[in-house]
């Protein structure tokens, strides 16, 4: 059983986005069942799919981990998204050539 909700057109894995996130922070699980009150068993099973945080559980670990829950659910903070983000940063140290040459790139993916 995967936590998996479906925000806007954007499909969001519950547990999947609260471990990346608490890894992106550096907090181990164990840290932020603590952090929490809540059962660091309980931390695995919502991150591994088994079971679901509770409204007030899930308030509890976004305050932890430095997160609104509008900004756990926003569709920009998918995985997909941040891969996009890397990209556009790269794309600012390009010259105008290489912009083009990319984009050739990129649309000859298209067919």
């Amino acid at each position: 059983m995967v936590n998996i909700i479906q925000v806007g057109e954007v499909m969001i894995d519950i547990g999947k986005r609260i471990k990346e996130l608490r890894l992106e922070k550096s907090i181990s699980a164990r840290n932020l069942a603590n952090t929490t009150g809540l059962d660091p068993s309980q931390i695995s099973k919502i991150e591994s799919g088994i079971s679901k945080p509770s409204l007030d559980a899930l308030e509890r670990i976004c305050k932890i981990l430095d997160i609104s829950i509008a900004d756990f659910f926003k569709a920009d903070s998918n995985e997909n998204s941040r891969e996009v983000r890397r990209l556009l940063d790269t794309t600012k140290f390009l010259s105008t050539d290489q912009l083009r040459l990319l984009n050739e790139f990129l649309n000859s993916f298209k067919n």
